[in-house]
């Protein structure tokens, strides 16, 4: 339960940036600190180490920059964008109230749309002074503990730039699942899941690996395989229950990922058995 105390000066510092094109020197961070984009596309390039990692940040992506967390320097293009510096004591306050060790992981140009929209709504509560000390404290706790639940070391989602936290993935990926027996679009699931499509898109690629349709079509080859060999409807039934719009697509799908046409493998199966 989070306390009704006020959150000291220096717990938080929420700035907003309009800035043009500019190479970042290297950097140690000294808070822990949370980017929204507010415009884009703008290219972000940043380098630790010998690794370099480039990514194009849209409207809503988050960057976050733990607490001590080093870069040998960066390059970036004109941008707008909120950015939330947390006391390292805000988080650990979070991580023993949750049970869980406060150290957060860098994510580069994640799709968070609670942080988002928390931040969102904490410049507003700052900015249009009508909000209390107390409201503000529960943005920054429900925020802090949002970090420490889905942006730990074992619970991180999103260690590739782009990609979801835990939450969202677990959520889209249900949305999908449950509606396999349909002809479900990417703006229906964007839609569920409150993201826009082309960022739903590009973050789902990001997390698994696959673009929506292939994970679609890969589910429901597989529910397919389950109806041809426990059932006895016909190929344009199961195809219809697995959402083709038709037995010729469901044919190509099927074949392209087994192999074998759907009868072939219906058969195939009832010999084995």
């Amino acid at each position: 339960m989070i306390g009704s105390r006020l959150l000291q000066p220096v717990d938080f510092i929420l700035e907003h940036h309009r800035q043009s094109s500019i190479a970042v020197l290297p950097q140690s961070f000294l808070m822990h600190s949370i980017s929204i984009q507010l415009d884009g596309p703008s290219k972000f390039e940043v380098w630790c180490s010998e690794k370099r990692t480039r990514v194009t940040l849209r409207r809503g992506d988050m960057t976050i920059a733990p607490y001590r967390f080093s870069i040998d320097g960066a390059y970036v293009e004109p941008c707008e964008f909120l950015q939330l510096h947390l006391s390292p004591s805000v988080i650990d306050r979070a991580a023993s109230e949750v049970g869980r060790p406060p150290a957060i992981v860098p994510v580069l140009g994640a799709v968070d749309s609670l942080a988002e929209q928390t931040i969102y709504q904490l410049e507003e509560e700052l900015t249009s002074r009508r909000g209390t000390g107390k409201y503000v404290n529960l943005l920054i706790e429900t925020l802090a503990t949002h970090l420490v639940k889905y942006y730990a070391e074992e619970t991180c989602t999103t260690k590739e730039a782009g990609g979801f936290p835990k939450y969202l993935l677990e959520t889209t990926l249900d949305y999908i699942n449950r509606g396999l027996d349909r002809n479900l679009s990417i703006e229906e699931i964007a839609l569920a899941v409150g993201i826009e499509p082309a960022r739903l898109a590009r973050a789902f690629r990001a997390s698994t690996g696959r673009s929506i349709n292939r994970y679609l079509n890969e589910r429901r080859v597989e529910e397919a395989k389950i109806l041809l060999t426990k059932s006895e409807v016909s190929i344009a039934e199961v195809a219809r229950r697995v959402g083709f719009d038709s037995e010729e697509r469901f044919r190509i799908s099927f074949r392209r990922r087994t192999g074998q046409t759907p009868a072939a493998y219906r058969g195939s199966d009832e010999i084995k058995s």
